[in-house]
């Protein structure tokens, strides 16, 4: 998925952030296919004026939406490990796991998933941004003798693993992220005694 990158001022980068939030909490109250232009607007305290310097239409802020929570996924799954450093499984904490302190810190665009009339493709995203990042970064050393460094076992991790947190969104993140992620190290230790991120 591509990524804009642009060299925005910080008040440009604020404006923009205040739309995104904005159309997230109104797809959660009435639905992807019910929100407008004008109720984005509306509801971030601008005017249309203002969001059209930034995007061309409703399309152009889903895509930037969309984009910049499925790169932000893979960065902040890899950014607490140095990169080539083999990490023992049984040395990992429960702040090993940035992406479900990252879930839990967005619930409102997570809570997206769990909606029926969302925006469109979200629901492939959270694994397949895992896929990727597991595809292309990761390296695993697994417990006896098994190829877990498959494109289909990283499949299978991948979509686990997006199971187990839409799970938790799905029962109101009953559980602390301290505990989400105590119960992913289990299970990554029950196949693996480590991993390297390239």
């Amino acid at each position: 998925m591509a990524d804009k990158k642009e060299n925005l001022s910080p008040q440009a980068e604020r404006t923009k952030h205040q739309f995104k939030q904005a159309f997230t909490e109104l797809i959660n109250e009435k639905g992807f296919n019910h929100v407008s232009v004008t109720d984005i607007v509306q509801r971030a305290q601008y005017n249309r004026a203002t969001f059209y310097l930034y995007y061309l239409d409703k399309p152009d802020i889903t895509e930037e939406l969309r984009s910049e929570m499925f790169q932000q996924i893979k960065q902040t799954s890899k950014d607490r490990y140095i990169p080539g450093k083999e990490v023992a499984t049984e040395s990992m904490n429960e702040d090993s796991f940035g992406l479900v302190t990252f879930i839990y810190d967005n619930r409102s665009f997570f809570n997206l998933y769990l909606k029926e009339d969302t925006i469109p493709g979200l629901y492939q995203d959270l694994p397949r941004a895992i896929f990727e990042l597991f595809d292309e970064q990761f390296t695993f050393t697994p417990v006896g003798d098994h190829d877990i460094n498959s494109p289909a076992f990283k499949l299978y991790m991948a979509h686990g693993t997006a199971g187990l947190i839409l799970d938790w969104a799905k029962n109101g993140y009953q559980k602390s992220p301290i505990e989400v992620s105590r119960e992913l190290i289990g299970i990554l230790q029950a196949i693996a005694v480590g991993f390297r991120v390239e």
